[in-house]
């Protein structure tokens, strides 16, 4: 995926900055901190008052009104067509030989599904750009890695109605937005000497965690599993959702919050700084798009975070997911984590390479080439996928 300049793309990343847009212009993509569409406003209201059952008393029962406001959100979406798909949409047509193509709808429920019908299997894939500087400053050179890291149900828990499907069941039953759901993980790589970690798995309607608090400030990897449930995973909505709609997503604190309030040149903190607030903006999302490949709807989501310095000295990081609409879950991500202060950039993707609905195999593609040279890359994608499955059936009770 091509990356534009940070000025081009954000408009030079000045704590603070708003700038109004053009709805319907493209450049409404580049922006995270412009003002939410009209249309897309307008049908977040609806979706809320659909969502939470306020058009379907009285005389509104009808479905004059109701199905009114829908007619003119439709007509508000016919004429705000994207002159140019998003970042995430071609990457995976070039890179993960997918055929996505714009859907006829606008809306789209984003709700997480667990994986409780079909074990979910990811390649990430790191290839950091480090300057020769910053390899002798932290004294470690820049990643090139490819790992495996695979999502289960937890085969010991009491099986529940979150939990339980039907023998003919593809996916899951969407979860609530407040509705927990516990499995493990599975994860080999070179971080861990290709040993097998396994861990808790939690998720809910609208995250997938546990999650590192601080991962998109981080100029290496720290913990390999909570940076990419972080990294990788979007906050959902958790409810119906209006193309061009943002939102708050997870938050990002712990170590951040110190680069919020310490000079952004020379990395100190104490009285000449002391008027900046030790405190970092959550991720911002953005619902750029629904797609469509092999029948199944697929949408796309910018995401958007800074230490609120500008771009040229601080710390800011982009996301473009691509996550199955009827399947809930991710289909493919790609995270970029600008570090200027030592110019570092960090490139990271996650890819679904298992055989599950909603998964890259299962749209038609295929996984996209690892850097030439990335430790892990041996034996194979196959084989990892062989393993992680083969490791975590023999975890399961008899």
């Amino acid at each position: 995926m091509s990356r534009r300049s940070a000025s081009a793309r954000h408009g030079g990343g000045s704590r603070g900055a708003s700038p109004r847009v053009d709805p319907c212009a493209q450049s409404r993509r580049e922006l995270p901190f412009a003002a939410p569409a009209p249309r897309a406003f307008f049908l977040s209201l609806v979706s809320s008052l659909l969502s939470g059952g306020l058009l379907s008393g009285g005389l509104l029962s009808g479905g004059l009104l109701s199905g009114g406001l829908l007619l003119l959100g439709a007509g508000l979406l016919g004429g705000c067509a994207p002159e140019s798909p998003p970042q995430a949409v071609a990457w995976a047509n070039a890179a993960l030989d997918l055929s996505l193509e714009p859907a006829d709808t606008a809306i789209a429920d984003l709700r997480w599904r667990p994986p409780a019908a079909c074990t979910q299997v990811f390649r990430i894939t790191v290839d950091d750009e480090y300057p020769a500087n910053a390899e002798r400053t932290l004294g470690v050179a820049a990643e090139r890695s490819v790992s495996t890291l695979a999502l289960d149900r937890d085969p010991y828990a009491k099986i529940t109605t979150t939990t339980r499907t039907k023998a003919k069941t593809k996916s899951s039953p969407r979860l609530a937005a407040d509705q927990l759901w516990t499995g493990r993980l599975l994860f080999f790589g070179p971080k861990t000497e290709d040993r097998e970690l396994e861990r808790e798995l939690f998720f809910s309607g609208t995250q997938v965690g546990l999650a590192s608090p601080d991962a998109a400030c981080f100029e290496r990897t720290w913990d390999p599993i909570e940076d990419a449930l972080a990294l990788g995973w979007p906050t959902l909505p958790g409810r119906l959702t209006a193309v061009g709609e943002r939102w708050s997503g997870g938050r990002v604190e712990s170590r951040c919050n110190r680069s919020a309030c310490a000079d952004p040149i020379t990395g100190n903190g104490g009285p000449e700084a002391h008027d900046l607030s030790c405190v970092t903006m959550p991720w911002r999302e953005t619902l750029e798009g629904i797609y469509e490949a092999e029948g199944q709807r697929v949408a796309s989501i910018a995401s958007y975070w800074s230490d609120g310095h500008p771009h040229e000295h601080g710390i800011w990081s982009e996301r473009q997911a691509l996550v199955s609409v009827d399947d809930g879950r991710l289909l493919a991500a790609e995270i970029t984590i600008h570090h200027n202060r030592y110019k570092i950039t960090r490139n990271l993707r996650i890819e679904a390479v298992d055989a599950c609905p909603g998964g890259v195999p299962a749209l038609g593609g295929a996984p996209s080439e690892v850097p030439e040279g990335a430790a892990g890359t041996d034996p194979g994608t196959e084989a990892d996928l062989v393993r992680a499955l083969a490791a975590l059936d023999a975890r399961k009770p008899s």
